[in-house]
């Protein structure tokens, strides 16, 4: 009967000190892996910020600068999580800057017949200081994003005194 206890005391002691050494390298692959999958949702939530920014920048009239400017800013700033908590503390480093003829009132069209697009770009910095993962995932990532966005054909439409109408084509 000893002898089973010991060979039982045995086991359990194996048992702990296989626990005690593949216990952190879990530890770490799983924060490392959290690290990943919020690295990856902030970079398309932001993404997606300068995406609707640079659709929202189409919504006023050819030519007005400072609509199109106000209305792509609102549509990013409103469209990152104000808390950060979803993105991990992804902070703003270069605000949205949407540029393109259209926003000046032309409408440039290339070889295609296509128009040029507005194009809108920003900055930001991922953090997770703040955040149990900066244990293992210390250093802060850098995101930039472009994204381009081409005036609807209603709005390429001229009359033939030159000035743009929606409504005759």
């Amino acid at each position: 009967m000893s002898t089973r206890r010991r060979w039982r005391s045995g086991q359990r002691a194996q048992a702990a000190v296989e626990m005690a050494l593949v216990l952190p390298i879990m530890i770490v692959i799983v924060c490392g892996f959290v690290g990943m999958m919020l690295e990856l949702r902030a970079e398309n939530e932001f993404q997606t910020a300068v995406d609707l920014a640079a659709q929202a920048a189409l919504v006023p009239p050819l030519g007005d600068q400072a609509a199109s400017q106000a209305d792509s800013a609102y549509a990013f700033s409103h469209t990152l999580n104000p808390n950060g908590s979803e993105s991990g503390y992804l902070s703003v480093t270069s605000p949205i800057n949407c540029e393109g003829p259209y926003l000046e009132g032309e409408i440039d069209l290339n070889d295609e017949g296509m128009p040029a697009p507005v194009t809108c770009t920003a900055q930001a910095t991922l953090d997770f200081s703040k955040t149990p993962i900066n244990i293992f995932w210390f250093w802060s990532i850098q995101l930039s994003s472009t994204s381009d966005a081409y005036p609807p054909q209603y709005r390429q439409c001229q009359t033939t005194s030159g000035s743009v109408s929606p409504f005759q084509c």
